[in-house]
């Protein structure tokens, strides 16, 4: 069975499920400009774009191919220690008349428009900005009598998305829970945001950094854990499975319009009898500048094979640390 759970996780990412856009990911024409270089590499060269050369440092690598149908360069940053994408740069010209220039110049706007959102001129450029990405479109002089335009994309979330599935806003380092109920009182992510959870390996993350499978070391073995999502990419059911215990453990998620977890239910199976039931709702009191909750009134049912069903209402804090921008 664990191999089969194994399996089936592979087969979810190389099958597509996975195929959907993130709202929270930078697209260069449905590209994620996010994570590995590998990744990223395989995802434009399947948008046909060349790679021709990179940096002595390693730190830069050029790609040619077509921006909306015209001919383009594309310049791809990562950082040296975690090979994870920082930038990407497109580059088209050069323009020699302000007529063609100023035509190409809309048409992109109107491209990118369309993938992203609006944008607002600023400073001489056209910007579009939301929590996790930015799009910068500039008119740049060659001081040869051409001009070039240039877009660039820029993430400005973690890949890893460790921390955002737990309802988590910025670039959180530690979060410690006074009270924690179904989750450990202390968490550290990260600056990739990645959780720092010794016990959770054999992790693997979908082209946008939303974890797809791991295993759990438990006291009697060990659990294979899934991760499902909805469309939005907000965890909805975390699925872990302990073969050696035959005990089966299922949390599912609904969240409110500001994507924060209002209720989780957990229920405990052993072979295919439910023997624990889990019903949590959080009613968020508040928040620190960041959007995430300090103070929550969490109102708990819980029941248990052979025991009677009990409620009550437990009064969380949190304290939150936060790596610098």
């Amino acid at each position: 069975m664990k191999r089969c759970v194994a399996i089936i996780s592979f087969l979810l990412v190389a099958c597509g499920l996975w195929s959907q856009t993130d709202s929270r990911c930078p697209l260069l024409q449905g590209v994620p400009l996010e994570g590995s270089l590998d990744s990223v590499r395989v995802q434009l060269q399947a948008a046909e774009w060349t790679e021709w050369g990179q940096s002595d440092d390693e730190e830069d690598y050029y790609f040619r191919g077509k921006f909306y149908g015209i001919r383009a360069k594309l310049l791809v940053s990562i950082d040296p220690a975690s090979k994870l994408l920082t930038s990407a740069y497109v580059s088209v010209g050069p323009y020699s008349t302000e007529a063609m220039l100023n035509k190409n110049l809309q048409y992109f706007l109107y491209k990118l428009k369309q993938e992203h959102g609006d944008f607002v001129k600023r400073d001489g450029a056209w910007v579009y900005m939301d929590d996790f990405a930015s799009v910068k479109v500039s008119v740049v002089n060659n001081n040869n009598g051409s001009n070039d335009i240039r877009v660039l994309f820029l993430p400005m979330a973690a890949y890893y998305k460790d921390a955002l599935c737990m309802g988590l806003h910025g670039p959180v380092q530690e979060v410690v829970t006074e009270n924690a109920v179904s989750e450990d009182q202390f968490m550290r992510f990260s600056q990739d945001g990645q959780l720092e959870q010794p016990d959770l390996t054999k992790r693997h993350y979908n082209r946008y950094g939303y974890l797809v499978s791991a295993q759990m070391t438990e006291q009697e073995g060990h659990s294979d854990v899934t991760y499902e999502y909805d469309s939005q990419y907000r965890l909805v059911r975390r699925t872990l499975i302990n073969q050696e215990a035959g005990i089966r453990y299922i949390h599912e998620y609904t969240y409110n319009e500001r994507d924060e977890v209002v209720s989780q239910n957990q229920k405990v199976y052993k072979g295919d009898e439910c023997v624990l039931t889990l019903n949590m709702h959080n009613n968020y009191m508040t928040r620190d500048d960041q959007g995430n909750w300090t103070t929550n009134s969490l109102s708990l049912s819980y029941w248990e094979k052979g025991s009677q069903s009990q409620q009550t209402t437990v009064l969380q804090k949190r304290a939150f640390a936060y790596w610098e921008e």
